[in-house]
């Protein structure tokens, strides 16, 4: 690929990500005073849990794999399996340790499989309590990508 065309991509994908995050943001004001099990909730409620771990889930979709896969072809690194990108994002410094990132990732699945709603309480439980976290591990992927962008 050109590397005009990837560098396109990151920026893309960044611009996706910051998008992506403001919805978030905005959601997880929504559901602020919820307890996190949800018990007493209304239907608008746990409607707006469900939007909040919805926007959690394609958030995580997007930092990983848009920004963490255009970062790899920006650095010329091979494409490679979701433990490959964690790892990379490890030896960046965007996390601790890559089973934050990995743990994330398995949540993202179980809520697009949650169809019943049956572990709907969990799941956001993980969600709020995991957001600052994830927050930072963006914050962190975004400013090494700007780095990488800057002339």
């Amino acid at each position: 690929m050109k590397s005009d065309h990837v560098r396109s991509l990151l920026e893309q994908s960044l611009a996706e990500l910051a998008s992506a995050r403001r919805h978030l943001d905005f959601s997880f004001q929504q559901v602020a005073g919820l307890p996190d099990t949800l018990s007493g909730a209304t239907e608008q409620q746990l409607e707006s849990a469900e939007a909040f771990t919805g926007r959690f889930a394609r958030s995580v979709d997007l930092l990983v794999n848009k920004v963490l896969r255009s970062l790899d072809r920006m650095e010329l690194k091979p494409d490679g399996t979701l433990l490959d990108v964690v790892h990379r994002a490890e030896k960046r410094g965007f996390v601790n340790q890559s089973d934050e990132l990995r743990e994330m990732k398995d949540v993202r699945n179980m809520i697009a499989h949650d169809y019943a709603g049956a572990r709907a309480a969990e799941i956001f439980a993980y969600c709020r309590e995991q957001k600052p976290v994830f927050d930072a591990i963006c914050q962190r992927a975004s400013a090494y990508a700007d780095r990488i962008l800057s002339p």
